[in-house]
């Protein structure tokens, strides 16, 4: 898998303490995806009582670029 970020992405996950491997693991395990505008798509994986939500877009089979990255102060479900 290879992952390209946009630098909002990169500033999101510093800022949300989010790594890379959470990213893959976030992409490859998804608890639920949902779609967005155009070709985007919402991972959505529970890491205890948090959740990180990945925006991305496959621009080909495996390489994903990285839009943003959401990580809400509690889960939703």
């Amino acid at each position: 898998m290879q992952l390209i970020f946009t630098h909002h992405a990169l500033q999101r996950m510093k800022q949300r303490r989010v790594s890379e491997e959470q990213i893959v693991e976030t992409i490859e395990l998804p608890d639920e995806i949902y779609p967005g505008d155009g070709e985007e798509e919402t991972a959505v994986r529970s890491y205890g009582s948090r959740e990180v939500r990945v925006v991305y877009h496959e621009i080909e089979p495996a390489t994903y670029l990285i839009l943003t990255v959401i990580k809400p102060r509690t889960t939703t479900r």
